[in-house]
């Protein structure tokens, strides 16, 4: 991505982040816990990597570096981030280069049936699959605080999307 692009990109992710905490000019704002909750969600996001080990690839690693604020260059091992750059707002990579949607109206999409699984899938088993078998770590409970925090970000950030259950990511 060249300079000039990773700057608007890096803009519209700031100002996103505004929209998501301030909320809408017409809107109420979000009560205070309600807004620890999905600050709390975007650093899980960002910064946990669950107890994996796995280290990043390069370009992910990259990626995830060039945003602001990101500690140290980047992820010490995997975390959402790593694939789902820039907060999830635009199309990321997987570590085997394919790439993936962006996460921004994730939660407007789920529940989804899932082909490979057989099943549907809530927004919450996708994030335990997510970091179960792509970070290789320990998936947060259902209800847990983690879960609720990673949900309430992951809602943040599809704020405005059309709800259409089962429908196709961005």
């Amino acid at each position: 991505m060249g300079g000039q692009r990773m700057a608007r990109c890096g803009c519209k992710v700031l100002a996103m982040a505004a929209l998501v905490i301030a909320g809408p000019a017409v809107a109420a704002p979000l009560p205070p816990a309600l807004q620890q909750a999905v600050a709390r969600g975007a650093h899980i996001f960002n910064d946990d990597s669950f107890g994996s080990h796995v280290k990043p690839v390069p370009d992910a690693a990259s990626a995830f570096a060039a945003l602001d604020g990101a500690p140290h260059g980047g992820p010490r091992f995997m975390t959402c981030a790593a694939c789902h750059i820039h907060g999830g707002l635009v199309r990321g990579r997987l570590p085997d280069g394919r790439r993936i949607a962006s996460l921004r109206n994730a939660a407007a999409v789920f529940p989804r049936y899932n082909v490979k699984s057989h099943r549907v899938m809530t927004l919450e088993a996708q994030i335990r699959h997510c970091v179960r078998d792509g970070i290789v770590g320990r998936a947060p409970a259902y209800g847990s605080s983690t879960m609720v925090d990673l949900v309430s970000y992951l809602k943040s950030i599809a704020a405005g999307q059309r709800i259409a259950i089962g429908g196709p990511t961005h």
